[in-house]
Parts: C-alpha cells; sequence; structure tokens
C-alpha cells in the first residue's frame, strides 16, 4: 500500500490563490478571468533600507555625499499656505531721514564793560615816642641787651586808581540812534559802577597808629616793628581788594533794537506859482 503525501503550500502561495479564487467569483460572467497579480522580487522580499550612495575622494577611501552648503545669495523659503487663509504679503525694510534745519541765535544788544586798575604804594612806617627800660627774660642776648620798649607805631597808606571805559567811538558799525543810547549807557550805568571800584580801593589809604610794647633783645628791635607794619599793610590791602570783588561781576546788555527818526522834510521857500486863467 503506498501513501501519498500531500506538500504544503507557502503562506505567500496560499494568500495568492486566495486571492485568485475571490476575483474569479467576483469576475461577470462570461469575461475573462483576471491574471493574478503577481508580486515583484522586491515587494516579495520585505521592507528595504535604502542607504546613499558612496563616492570616492582624490586620496581613493569612500566619502559620503554631503548637502551643498547655501551661498550668500540662498533666500529664505516662502511661507507655507494654510488652506482657506489668505496670505499676507511682509512688509519691506523701513528707512529714510529727517529734514535737516538750521537757526541762527541772533541778539539785539550790546555788552559794555569797564576797568578799574588799583596800584598800592605798599605803605611807609616810622615809630614815634619810643622809650625803654631793661628788660628781664630775653633769650637769645645779654641781660644788659634785654630791653622793653614802648611807642607809637606809625603808618600811611596810599592807592592809585585808573578807569578805562570804552566809547560808542569803538563801535563804527552802529547808527545814530546805537550810538546814542550806548554813549548814554557808559555814562550813566558803566562809569558809576567804576566809581564804586575806585571807592572800594581807596579803602587802603589813610593813616594809622599803633602803640606797641615789646620785650626784646636790642637787636631785635626793627625787625619786630617791620613785622608788625607788613601784618597791617597786608590785611589793610586784602580788605581793600575784597570790597572791589564783591562788586562783581557786573554785566548790563545795551538794547539796540532803535531806528534813526526820519530827517526833517524840507519846507518851500518860493510859493508856487498861480495857475493860469
Amino acid at each position: 500500500m503506498s501513501t501519498v503525501r500531500k506538500r504544503r503550500l507557502p503562506a505567500r502561495a496560499r494568500r495568492a490563490a486566495r486571492r485568485a479564487v475571490e476575483e474569479e467569483a467576483a469576475a461577470p460572467a462570461g469575461g475573462p478571468a483576471p491574471a493574478p497579480e503577481r508580486l515583484g522580487p522586491q515587494y516579495a522580499a520585505g521592507p528595504q533600507l535604502h542607504l546613499a550612495p558612496e563616492r570616492e575622494h582624490d586620496g581613493g577611501a569612500p566619502e559620503r555625499e554631503r548637502p551643498a552648503p547655501a551661498g550668500p545669495a540662498a533666500q529664505p523659503e516662502p511661507p507655507t499656505q494654510t488652506p482657506g487663509v489668505p496670505t499676507t504679503t511682509p512688509l519691506p525694510a523701513a528707512q529714510g531721514a529727517g529734514q535737516p534745519d538750521r537757526v541762527v541765535a541772533y541778539s539785539r544788544s550790546l555788552r559794555l564793560q569797564g576797568r578799574t586798575d588799583a596800584t598800592f604804594d605798599g605803605g611807609s612806617f616810622h615809630t614815634e615816642n619810643v622809650r625803654v627800660a631793661r628788660g628781664e627774660g630775653c633769650a637769645g642776648c645779654a641781660a644788659a641787651d634785654c630791653l622793653r620798649a614802648t611807642g607809637m607805631l606809625v603808618a600811611s597808606y596810599s592807592v592809585a586808581t585808573n578807569v578805562t571805559l570804552p566809547s560808542a567811538a569803538t563801535f563804527p558799525d552802529l547808527t545814530a540812534c546805537q550810538r546814542h543810547r550806548v554813549q548814554n549807557a557808559i555814562d550813566t550805568v558803566l562809569a558809576p559802577h567804576e566809581q564804586q571800584h575806585v571807592q572800594a580801593f581807596r579803602t587802603y589809604n589813610g593813616t594809622t597808629r599803633r602803640p606797641f610794647d615789646l620785650t626784646l633783645c636790642r637787636a631785635d628791635f626793627d625787625g619786630r616793628i617791620q613785622a608788625m607794619f607788613e601784618a597791617e599793610a597786608s590785611a589793610r590791602r586784602a580788605a581793600a581788594q575784597a570790597a572791589s570783588d564783591a562788586l562783581d561781576p557786573f554785566h548790563f546788555d545795551v538794547d539796540l533794537d532803535c531806528e534813526d527818526a526820519p530827517p526833517p522834510r524840507r519846507q518851500a521857500t518860493a510859493a508856487a506859482p498861480a495857475e493860469e486863467e
């Protein structure tokens, strides 16, 4: 007794046969049966992984392809458009410049300034009614040269001043009306101010009398009297200078916004001729 063994078809073949039967049953009567779909070798082999081809560079070793770098002039990709939404055109870059302008600050005025110079004579001094007696406790000299000196220190001081004022004649470009205003300002405003400086400096003038009572070595008498005078003269001069400095700064402007009066109209000297009849 012989046994026949059935050969089992692969699963892929069974699926193809089953599809063929189903397509034959669904085909219309009398028509040719469609040919069974054959799977291609790539599809039958299952999914495949595609690798980029390799190429060789100058050294002979394989080198993978790299994307070409974007050049400086590469343009950005346009934005994707959503279906049903209108595209908004982008705005160009804004640029521009302001309108140039030029202004001039012009003052219709003139600033006047005076000057007062002072020369201090330095002063002079002398002593009066000097009396001496034997002194005690002097350092640096013998007992016989230790004295007590009393008397009066008389000092005299004098200062000379000189005032310099501008003149309207030093401004040749002024009109007659403007020159009149300038000279009037010099005479009534600037000159009185400079006289205030003169009075301040003159406080240095005068004579002072200061009594003294000194115990000292005979050889030191002149030096001690000189030091007393110099201290007084320096303080007197500083006080006069401070009084003058307190008057400044002093500035004033002369308003030049004026026009000359028109000249008077000349009157006719002869009568107009009579009209003919």
